[in-house]
């Protein structure tokens, strides 16, 4: 009998709260967002579907294995992940709020009694249960929950991002390592050049066909490119420890990359911008999801100045009454109304706080939109401008070529002095180097182009749980 009425208590006290549940009210969204995004921007659009693994279109097999690598070491999107994983936390202890909280406690002690007759020890047991339940009245709680629920949502974008930030680090600095290597090779092609000119050089002094001045001049350009030599080489060794950073390893490791030269622009992947097509990007989502958070959070905020009702059980018995534990269950049930009624204006500053939050979301969201838009058409812009510099260099570099031969002819023949000749080699090896330097700056460019135009990166949701 005892154990009937235990569970018809139990049926009475679920009933109040599913029938008190019904009458909660859906949880108010601000809308906070409304009347404060940007105009739409016409720019030329086109269709165009944006490649998140751009960098296969260098079909560079090294280039391919370290983005792989930093895709399951980096240390930086372990960090992400972990910020993912906290926010998924939360939004799970968020939405555990609105459910029934239910505690068990139990206690054990023993007294001791001496006396004339003897003594004795009396054990005693003690077992309790305390359940809560609030009612979302006014959706505070469900508020509170969509907003980590978007934080959520939010981080897991935060996560592409990094890897797209990321992506383009490792290209950058896998090219200007080519770059750097390539700029080794041609100052040492340079110094040895150089030094069989100078050797060259020392045979006419000794028959009497050039003179000391252009000896010595000659030696000083020997100089001056061997003393090009340690500088390059200490940019590459920098570029292996960021490249060894980007990826997980210790900076000194050997990856086994090898020298190779400069890889052909692919060809671009769009002519205009679609203003649809920032929408792949997981920075401008992550902002947007931020304001959508802080939405819910002004939401939450206004609902907490209103009364909320809570319903509580509390029960204990000892041991010589655990049978009853659950007997008077529904003669417990209490429920309390918490109203606010002097604060201090705690409530309404947080109400100001909430929107000034939002008001933060908003400008911040609107920048990101702004500044995506800005990085993208400059990437067309310094693309195009890049390229006709890179084909101006080129020509220039051909003409420098074809200079520097005429002078050698005419110096060899006497008609022309040394120095004309030196002025022409030098404005050459010059040329030569600031031709790989356009290229290396042509590929960044490409670089981020291939970055503002976003992505699916949801991939790598996948490789970092």
């Amino acid at each position: 009998m005892r154990v009937c009425r235990s569970i018809a208590a139990a049926i009475l006290c679920v009933s109040i709260l599913l029938v008190c549940s019904c009458r909660t009210l859906e949880p108010h969204r601000e809308g906070v967002l409304t009347g404060y995004l940007p105009e739409p921007i016409r720019v030329d659009a086109v269709e165009v579907v944006p490649q998140t693994q751009w960098w296969l279109t260098f079909e560079s097999a090294q280039l391919n294995r370290l983005m792989e690598e930093a895709f399951f070491g980096s240390l930086t999107l372990e960090q992400a992940a972990a910020r993912l994983q906290q926010a998924e936390a939360l939004a799970r202890k968020a939405g555990a709020t609105g459910k029934i909280q239910l505690e068990g406690k139990a206690a054990a002690s023993s007294r001791y009694t001496s006396s004339q007759t003897g003594s004795h020890t009396d054990p005693t047991l003690s077992l309790g249960l305390y359940a809560s339940y609030e009612l979302d009245l006014w959706g505070r709680l469900q508020s509170q929950e969509k907003a980590a629920l978007a934080d959520w949502e939010a981080s897991k974008f935060d996560l592409q991002t990094v890897a797209m930030s990321l992506s383009a680090e490792l290209a950058n600095n896998y090219f200007a390592w080519l770059a750097q290597n390539e700029t080794l090779a041609i100052y040492t092609s340079q110094l040895e050049s150089n030094r069989n000119k100078l050797t060259a050089m020392e045979l006419r002094y000794r028959t009497g066909l050039s003179t000391s001045l252009d000896l010595l001049r000659q030696r000083q350009q020997v100089a001056a490119a061997t003393a090009k030599l340690p500088p390059v080489r200490a940019l590459i060794n920098a570029s292996e420890n960021k490249i060894a950073v980007l990826i997980g390893k210790v900076p000194g490791t050997d990856f086994g990359l090898t020298p190779k030269p400069l890889p052909l622009l692919p060809v671009q992947p769009v002519t205009g911008l679609p203003v649809g097509l920032l929408e792949n990007r997981p920075d401008i989502q992550a902002a947007r999801l931020a304001l959508e958070s802080a939405d819910w959070d002004v939401g939450a905020a206004r609902a907490a100045q209103l009364p909320s009702i809570s319903l509580t059980g509390n029960m204990t018995t000892g041991d010589d009454e655990l049978e009853d534990l659950f007997d008077d269950w529904a003669s417990n049930l209490a429920a309390n109304l918490l109203a606010p009624l002097l604060d201090g204006g705690s409530r309404k500053a947080e109400v100001d706080r909430a929107l000034a939050v939002s008001r933060e979301k908003i400008a911040a969201y609107r920048l990101t939109l702004l500044e995506a838009i800005r990085e993208t058409q400059d990437a067309f812009s310094n693309e195009k401008h890049q390229t006709d510099y890179v084909e101006a260099i080129g020509r220039q570099y051909n003409a420098a070529q074809k200079s520097e031969s005429e002078s050698m002819r005419r110096y060899q023949r006497g008609i022309l002095p040394y120095l004309d000749t030196l002025t022409a080699i030098v404005a050459r090896e010059s040329l030569e180097i600031t031709y790989i330097q356009a290229q290396a700056a042509l590929l960044a460019n490409r670089i981020q182009l291939y970055r503002s135009l976003g992505g699916d990166w949801t991939f790598i949701l996948e490789s970092q749980r």
